[in-house]
């Protein structure tokens, strides 16, 4: 597991994410439902940042063109849209840090 510097896992708040890179990759992590996900953080479809769109019940929204991802797996929800999943990252939060498992 590699510590997403420099974070405390405090400051996730629910609904709330933030970007970060580890090990050359661009990693959206967040907090929903009260439980930690890690994603990639670009859209499947036009590459856009995903650390802007909201966050609610287990779902990002793509706050370019509004497709949603479900966070525990990174299927595309927006059935119309059919994008490609999202890369999700085992995390989890010990001693007040998180820790994402990126290979």
């Amino acid at each position: 597991m590699s510590d997403v510097p420099p974070l405390a896992a405090a400051a996730i708040a629910e609904g709330e994410g933030v970007a970060v890179e580890i090990r050359g990759r661009a990693i959206f992590v967040c907090r929903s439902g009260g439980r930690l996900y890690a994603v990639s953080n670009r859209c499947t479809h036009a590459g856009s940042r995903l650390d802007g769109g909201k966050v609610c019940d287990g779902v990002v929204a793509c706050p370019l063109h509004g497709a949603k991802f479900q966070l525990s797996t990174g299927e595309c929800l927006s059935r119309r849209l059919n994008y490609a999943s999202l890369k999700t990252f085992p995390v989890r939060e010990e001693g007040g840090r998180v820790h994402v498992d990126v290979p």
